[in-house]
Protein backbone atom coordinates (compact mmCIF):
# COMPACT_ATOMS: atom_id res chain seq x y z
CA UNK A 1 0.00 0.00 0.00
CA UNK A 2 1.45 3.83 -0.81
CA UNK A 3 2.21 6.15 1.78
CA UNK A 4 -0.87 8.04 0.16
CA UNK A 5 -3.11 5.42 0.23
CA UNK A 6 -2.39 4.35 3.92
CA UNK A 7 -2.72 8.25 4.63
CA UNK A 8 -6.42 8.48 3.48
CA UNK A 9 -7.58 4.87 4.53
CA UNK A 10 -6.30 6.26 8.00
CA UNK A 11 -8.02 9.45 7.90
CA UNK A 12 -11.64 8.21 6.16
CA UNK A 13 -11.54 5.43 9.20
CA UNK A 14 -10.88 7.86 11.93
CA UNK A 15 -13.37 10.05 10.61
CA UNK A 16 -16.06 7.10 10.47
CA UNK A 17 -14.49 6.44 14.14
CA UNK A 18 -15.58 10.27 15.40
CA UNK A 19 -19.11 9.75 13.79
CA UNK A 20 -19.81 6.17 15.11
CA UNK A 21 -18.11 7.22 18.45
CA UNK A 22 -15.61 4.62 18.56
CA UNK A 23 -11.98 5.21 19.70
CA UNK A 24 -8.93 3.89 17.53
CA UNK A 25 -6.75 2.33 20.34
CA UNK A 26 -3.56 3.24 18.71
CA UNK A 27 -0.86 0.65 19.95
CA UNK A 28 -3.17 -1.64 18.83
CA UNK A 29 -4.42 -0.83 15.30
CA UNK A 30 -1.49 -2.52 12.66
CA UNK A 31 -3.37 -0.88 9.27
CA UNK A 32 -1.47 -4.00 7.40
CA UNK A 33 -3.33 -6.34 9.86
CA UNK A 34 -6.73 -8.54 8.88
CA UNK A 35 -8.68 -8.16 11.97
CA UNK A 36 -10.94 -5.84 13.36
CA UNK A 37 -12.52 -5.88 16.82
CA UNK A 38 -14.60 -3.88 18.90
CA UNK A 39 -14.99 -3.77 22.52
CA UNK A 40 -17.47 -1.45 23.38
CA UNK A 41 -16.79 1.91 22.06
CA UNK A 42 -13.16 0.79 21.41
CA UNK A 43 -11.45 -0.67 18.44
CA UNK A 44 -8.93 -2.68 17.54
CA UNK A 45 -7.09 -3.81 14.11
CA UNK A 46 -4.82 -6.65 14.99
CA UNK A 47 -3.25 -9.42 13.33
CA UNK A 48 -5.68 -12.52 12.89
CA UNK A 49 -3.24 -15.31 12.11
CA UNK A 50 -1.26 -14.44 14.77
CA UNK A 51 -4.47 -14.00 17.98
CA UNK A 52 -4.91 -17.53 16.32
CA UNK A 53 -1.75 -18.90 17.07
CA UNK A 54 -2.60 -17.99 20.93
CA UNK A 55 -6.09 -18.56 21.40
CA UNK A 56 -8.08 -21.59 20.23
CA UNK A 57 -11.26 -19.57 20.46
CA UNK A 58 -9.78 -16.74 18.12
CA UNK A 59 -8.42 -19.79 15.48
CA UNK A 60 -11.84 -21.09 15.36
CA UNK A 61 -13.47 -17.58 15.28
CA UNK A 62 -11.68 -16.83 11.90
CA UNK A 63 -11.65 -20.17 10.49
CA UNK A 64 -15.10 -19.27 9.87
CA UNK A 65 -15.95 -17.34 6.08
CA UNK A 66 -16.29 -13.53 6.98
CA UNK A 67 -19.00 -11.71 5.90
CA UNK A 68 -19.35 -9.80 2.50
CA UNK A 69 -20.56 -6.13 2.33
CA UNK A 70 -23.66 -7.70 0.93
CA UNK A 71 -24.29 -9.24 3.73
CA UNK A 72 -23.39 -7.13 6.50
CA UNK A 73 -24.67 -3.18 7.61
CA UNK A 74 -22.45 -0.03 6.73
CA UNK A 75 -22.50 0.22 10.48
CA UNK A 76 -20.59 -3.22 10.84
CA UNK A 77 -17.96 -2.84 8.14
CA UNK A 78 -14.37 -0.94 7.82
CA UNK A 79 -12.37 -0.18 4.87
CA UNK A 80 -14.24 -3.50 3.43
CA UNK A 81 -13.58 -5.74 6.80
CA UNK A 82 -16.29 -7.45 9.02
CA UNK A 83 -16.14 -5.72 12.67
CA UNK A 84 -16.00 -8.33 14.96
CA UNK A 85 -17.75 -7.69 17.85
CA UNK A 86 -16.68 -8.88 21.59
CA UNK A 87 -18.95 -9.01 24.62
CA UNK A 88 -16.27 -7.73 26.65
CA UNK A 89 -15.39 -4.03 28.18
CA UNK A 90 -12.97 -2.21 26.20
CA UNK A 91 -10.34 -1.77 29.05
CA UNK A 92 -10.19 -5.43 29.73
CA UNK A 93 -10.37 -6.22 26.27
CA UNK A 94 -6.84 -3.52 26.13
CA UNK A 95 -4.95 -5.42 28.59
CA UNK A 96 -5.63 -8.54 27.03
CA UNK A 97 -4.54 -7.78 23.32
CA UNK A 98 -1.77 -5.90 24.65
CA UNK A 99 -0.67 -8.72 26.88
CA UNK A 100 -0.76 -10.89 23.51
CA UNK A 101 0.57 -8.82 21.23
CA UNK A 102 3.63 -6.78 23.49
CA UNK A 103 5.77 -9.82 24.86
CA UNK A 104 6.66 -6.83 27.64
CA UNK A 105 3.37 -6.01 28.43
CA UNK A 106 2.64 -7.86 30.82
CA UNK A 107 5.58 -10.55 32.46
CA UNK A 108 5.92 -13.14 35.25
CA UNK A 109 6.34 -11.89 39.01
CA UNK A 110 7.87 -9.36 39.80
CA UNK A 111 7.88 -6.77 37.00
CA UNK A 112 5.54 -3.62 37.57
CA UNK A 113 2.13 -4.67 36.69
CA UNK A 114 -1.45 -2.63 37.13
CA UNK A 115 -4.86 -4.84 39.10
CA UNK A 116 -6.66 -4.04 36.41
CA UNK A 117 -4.33 -5.66 34.18
CA UNK A 118 -4.38 -8.74 35.86
CA UNK A 119 -7.94 -8.78 35.79
CA UNK A 120 -8.98 -8.06 32.28
CA UNK A 121 -5.80 -10.74 31.66
CA UNK A 122 -7.22 -13.20 33.80
CA UNK A 123 -10.86 -13.55 32.55
CA UNK A 124 -9.99 -13.33 28.55
CA UNK A 125 -7.25 -15.30 29.06
CA UNK A 126 -9.84 -17.78 30.80
CA UNK A 127 -12.52 -16.97 28.38
CA UNK A 128 -10.81 -17.03 25.19
CA UNK A 129 -8.43 -20.09 26.13
CA UNK A 130 -4.81 -18.57 26.04
CA UNK A 131 -3.25 -20.73 28.45
CA UNK A 132 -0.12 -19.18 29.07
CA UNK A 133 -1.24 -15.74 30.03
CA UNK A 134 -4.05 -17.23 32.11
CA UNK A 135 -1.23 -18.88 33.94
CA UNK A 136 0.58 -16.00 34.61
CA UNK A 137 -2.11 -13.90 35.70
CA UNK A 138 -2.99 -16.67 38.12
CA UNK A 139 0.45 -16.02 39.66
CA UNK A 140 -0.10 -12.53 39.81
CA UNK A 141 -3.25 -12.70 41.73
CA UNK A 142 -1.85 -15.47 43.73
CA UNK A 143 0.35 -13.42 45.17
CA UNK A 144 -2.34 -11.29 46.86
CA UNK A 145 -4.06 -14.44 47.92
CA UNK A 146 -1.64 -17.70 49.04
CA UNK A 147 -2.42 -20.84 50.48
CA UNK A 148 0.80 -20.68 52.62
CA UNK A 149 0.02 -19.02 55.93
CA UNK A 150 3.49 -17.58 56.21
CA UNK A 151 3.13 -15.27 52.49
CA UNK A 152 -0.26 -14.05 53.76
CA UNK A 153 1.23 -12.52 56.51
CA UNK A 154 3.33 -10.60 54.09
CA UNK A 155 0.24 -10.17 52.18
CA UNK A 156 0.66 -6.93 50.05
CA UNK A 157 4.14 -6.07 51.18
CA UNK A 158 6.07 -7.51 48.73
CA UNK A 159 4.05 -7.18 45.75
CA UNK A 160 4.68 -5.16 42.49
CA UNK A 161 0.97 -4.55 42.25
CA UNK A 162 -0.29 -1.02 41.55
CA UNK A 163 -3.96 -0.77 43.24
CA UNK A 164 -6.21 2.07 41.69
CA UNK A 165 -8.67 1.76 44.81
CA UNK A 166 -9.15 0.63 48.16
CA UNK A 167 -8.82 -2.84 49.49
CA UNK A 168 -12.31 -3.41 50.34
CA UNK A 169 -13.08 -3.20 46.01
CA UNK A 170 -10.02 -4.87 44.97
CA UNK A 171 -10.91 -7.84 46.78
CA UNK A 172 -14.57 -7.75 45.76
CA UNK A 173 -13.43 -7.50 41.97
CA UNK A 174 -10.60 -10.93 42.91
CA UNK A 175 -13.62 -12.62 44.16
CA UNK A 176 -16.02 -12.01 41.35
CA UNK A 177 -12.84 -12.85 39.31
CA UNK A 178 -11.69 -15.50 41.02
CA UNK A 179 -15.23 -17.37 40.87
CA UNK A 180 -15.69 -16.89 37.27
CA UNK A 181 -12.69 -18.54 36.25
CA UNK A 182 -12.42 -21.57 38.74
CA UNK A 183 -9.56 -20.39 41.36
CA UNK A 184 -11.33 -21.42 43.94
CA UNK A 185 -8.11 -21.89 46.03
CA UNK A 186 -8.03 -17.93 46.70
CA UNK A 187 -11.23 -17.74 48.10
CA UNK A 188 -10.53 -18.71 51.34
CA UNK A 189 -8.27 -16.05 51.28
CA UNK A 190 -10.16 -13.24 49.70
CA UNK A 191 -13.84 -14.23 51.18
CA UNK A 192 -11.42 -13.41 54.63
CA UNK A 193 -10.40 -9.99 53.49
CA UNK A 194 -13.80 -8.82 52.33
CA UNK A 195 -15.28 -10.15 55.70
CA UNK A 196 -13.13 -7.63 57.68
CA UNK A 197 -14.45 -4.74 56.23
CA UNK A 198 -16.82 -3.33 58.88
CA UNK A 199 -19.07 -1.27 56.32
CA UNK A 200 -19.84 -4.13 54.02
CA UNK A 201 -23.10 -3.91 52.65
CA UNK A 202 -22.08 -0.33 51.31
CA UNK A 203 -20.14 -1.51 48.90
CA UNK A 204 -20.70 -5.13 48.49
CA UNK A 205 -24.03 -5.04 46.71
CA UNK A 206 -22.03 -3.58 43.69
CA UNK A 207 -20.03 -6.39 43.04
CA UNK A 208 -20.89 -9.34 44.78
CA UNK A 209 -23.91 -11.80 44.58
CA UNK A 210 -26.13 -12.44 47.42
CA UNK A 211 -24.78 -15.83 48.27
CA UNK A 212 -21.50 -14.14 48.93
CA UNK A 213 -22.66 -10.62 50.69
CA UNK A 214 -24.16 -13.69 52.97
CA UNK A 215 -21.05 -15.93 53.31
CA UNK A 216 -19.00 -12.79 54.48
CA UNK A 217 -21.82 -11.46 56.58
CA UNK A 218 -22.31 -14.68 58.65
CA UNK A 219 -18.51 -15.19 59.09
CA UNK A 220 -17.92 -11.34 61.25
CA UNK A 221 -18.88 -12.78 64.18
CA UNK A 222 -16.43 -15.58 63.82
CA UNK A 223 -13.68 -13.46 63.14
CA UNK A 224 -14.29 -11.20 66.24
CA UNK A 225 -14.47 -13.92 68.72
CA UNK A 226 -11.57 -15.86 66.79
CA UNK A 227 -9.80 -12.67 67.63
CA UNK A 228 -10.56 -12.16 71.28
CA UNK A 229 -9.79 -16.10 72.06
CA UNK A 230 -6.27 -15.67 69.96
CA UNK A 231 -5.20 -13.51 73.41
CA UNK A 232 -6.27 -16.21 75.92
CA UNK A 233 -2.81 -17.00 76.20
CA UNK A 234 -2.19 -13.77 77.99
CA UNK A 235 -2.97 -15.19 80.88
CA UNK A 236 0.08 -17.17 81.65
CA UNK A 237 1.92 -13.90 81.71
CA UNK A 238 4.22 -12.75 82.95
CA UNK A 239 5.80 -16.34 83.58
CA UNK A 240 7.16 -18.02 86.25
CA UNK A 241 10.40 -16.99 87.53
CA UNK A 242 10.40 -14.01 84.67
CA UNK A 243 13.15 -11.87 85.23
CA UNK A 244 11.51 -8.34 84.66
CA UNK A 245 8.26 -9.41 86.00
CA UNK A 246 7.15 -5.75 86.34
CA UNK A 247 8.34 -4.81 82.95
CA UNK A 248 6.46 -7.92 81.61
CA UNK A 249 3.70 -6.87 83.54
CA UNK A 250 2.75 -3.30 82.36
CA UNK A 251 3.51 -4.63 78.82
CA UNK A 252 0.61 -7.15 79.15
CA UNK A 253 -1.59 -4.46 81.20
CA UNK A 254 -0.79 -2.68 78.16
CA UNK A 255 -1.91 -5.38 76.03
CA UNK A 256 -5.49 -5.89 77.65
CA UNK A 257 -6.16 -2.29 77.41
CA UNK A 258 -5.39 -1.88 73.49
CA UNK A 259 -8.19 -4.75 73.45
CA UNK A 260 -10.90 -3.33 75.50
CA UNK A 261 -10.39 -0.26 73.74
CA UNK A 262 -10.24 -1.94 69.96
CA UNK A 263 -13.24 -3.90 71.34
CA UNK A 264 -15.62 -0.82 72.33
CA UNK A 265 -14.23 0.96 69.15
CA UNK A 266 -13.67 -1.15 66.41
CA UNK A 267 -15.09 -4.87 65.45
CA UNK A 268 -11.88 -6.29 65.09
CA UNK A 269 -12.25 -9.24 62.53
CA UNK A 270 -8.55 -9.79 61.76
CA UNK A 271 -7.02 -13.18 63.87
CA UNK A 272 -4.68 -13.47 61.18
CA UNK A 273 -3.35 -9.84 62.02
CA UNK A 274 -2.61 -10.12 65.97
CA UNK A 275 -1.69 -6.42 66.27
CA UNK A 276 -2.24 -5.59 69.20
CA UNK A 277 1.17 -5.87 70.26
CA UNK A 278 2.00 -3.15 67.15
CA UNK A 279 0.43 -0.53 69.22
CA UNK A 280 3.07 -1.32 72.20
CA UNK A 281 6.61 -2.17 73.11
CA UNK A 282 7.66 -5.89 73.03
CA UNK A 283 10.88 -4.95 73.80
CA UNK A 284 9.31 -4.55 76.89
CA UNK A 285 8.77 -8.17 77.74
CA UNK A 286 11.87 -10.29 78.96
CA UNK A 287 13.37 -12.65 77.01
CA UNK A 288 11.13 -15.68 78.12
CA UNK A 289 8.47 -13.87 78.04
CA UNK A 290 8.73 -12.65 74.78
CA UNK A 291 9.79 -16.13 73.40
CA UNK A 292 6.49 -17.55 74.69
CA UNK A 293 4.59 -14.45 73.33
CA UNK A 294 5.46 -14.99 69.86
CA UNK A 295 5.32 -18.78 69.80
CA UNK A 296 1.83 -18.54 71.69
CA UNK A 297 0.62 -15.95 68.48
CA UNK A 298 2.02 -18.11 66.03
CA UNK A 299 0.40 -21.25 67.57
CA UNK A 300 -2.93 -19.10 67.21
CA UNK A 301 -2.27 -18.03 63.90
CA UNK A 302 -2.09 -21.61 62.70
CA UNK A 303 -4.78 -23.26 64.04
CA UNK A 304 -7.10 -20.05 62.83
CA UNK A 305 -5.39 -20.97 58.99
CA UNK A 306 -6.02 -24.42 59.45
CA UNK A 307 -9.67 -23.84 59.86
CA UNK A 308 -10.16 -20.63 57.60
CA UNK A 309 -11.81 -23.15 54.50
CA UNK A 310 -14.53 -24.62 56.49
CA UNK A 311 -15.33 -20.52 57.92
CA UNK A 312 -16.59 -20.66 54.42
CA UNK A 313 -17.62 -23.77 53.48
CA UNK A 314 -14.77 -24.51 51.27
CA UNK A 315 -12.36 -27.75 51.08
CA UNK A 316 -9.34 -27.81 53.35
CA UNK A 317 -6.45 -26.93 52.12
CA UNK A 318 -5.06 -29.73 50.94
CA UNK A 319 -7.59 -30.23 48.76
CA UNK A 320 -7.27 -26.62 47.28
CA UNK A 321 -3.83 -26.56 47.20
CA UNK A 322 -4.12 -29.85 44.99
CA UNK A 323 -6.16 -27.63 42.59
CA UNK A 324 -3.79 -25.01 42.41
CA UNK A 325 -0.64 -27.23 41.57
CA UNK A 326 -3.42 -28.75 38.45
CA UNK A 327 -3.95 -25.04 37.08
CA UNK A 328 -0.48 -23.91 37.86
CA UNK A 329 1.47 -26.54 35.93
CA UNK A 330 3.73 -25.65 33.03
CA UNK A 331 3.30 -22.03 34.03
CA UNK A 332 5.42 -20.00 32.00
Amino acid sequence: MSTANFLSQTTSLRRRSTQNALKIVEDLWFPEADLILRADDAIFCVYGGFLGTRSSVFRDMISFPQPTTSTQTEGEMMNGRAVVRLHDSATETTSFLRAVFDSSFFMPPPSPVKFEDIIGVLRLAHKYDVSYLFRRALSRLDVLYPTNLAKRVQYRSQTHIQFPSSDAMIDMISLKAACEVGATWMLPTVYYAIAQVDDLLDHAPDYLETHQIQACLASQSKLMRAHASSYRFLRYLPLVGCSSAYHCRRTVEGAYEELEFRSERFRDMDPLGMSVFSYRDCDDLCPECHKFNAAKLSEAQQVFWKNLPALFVLPKWDELKEMRRRAMEDTT
